[in-house]
């Protein structure tokens, strides 16, 4: 599975979800730990919302209940957006060099 299609699934298994683990995510989706990672970073620059809480109580809580109205895109329309955000990262970390 690519990234920008791993990322749009995470999002919508996480759309019902008040609070998750990092090992959720990692024995779903079949990622390591440090892949888990990166794609929770990622989420959370794609709108995700959620706060970290340590302890055994602990894991990633979800800030809003309504995370998404379902929308179903193609692998073009994927790709298209996550290298479009990709873009603009880039294009807003060189304004903060200069």
């Amino acid at each position: 599975m690519k990234k920008s299609e791993r990322l749009n699934q995470e999002l919508i298994y996480l759309s019902d979800k008040k609070i998750f683990h990092l090992k959720e995510l990692e024995d779903h989706f079949s990622i390591s730990e440090r892949t888990a990672l990166r794609d929770i970073t990622d989420l959370e620059q794609l709108g995700l919302s959620f706060y970290t809480q340590a302890g055994r109580q602990g894991g990633y809580h979800l800030t809003n209940n309504k995370l998404l109205t379902p929308i179903r895109f193609n692998t073009k329309e994927i790709n298209a957006i996550f290298f479009a955000l990709e873009a603009i990262k880039r294009f807003l970390l060189r304004l903060t060099v200069m």
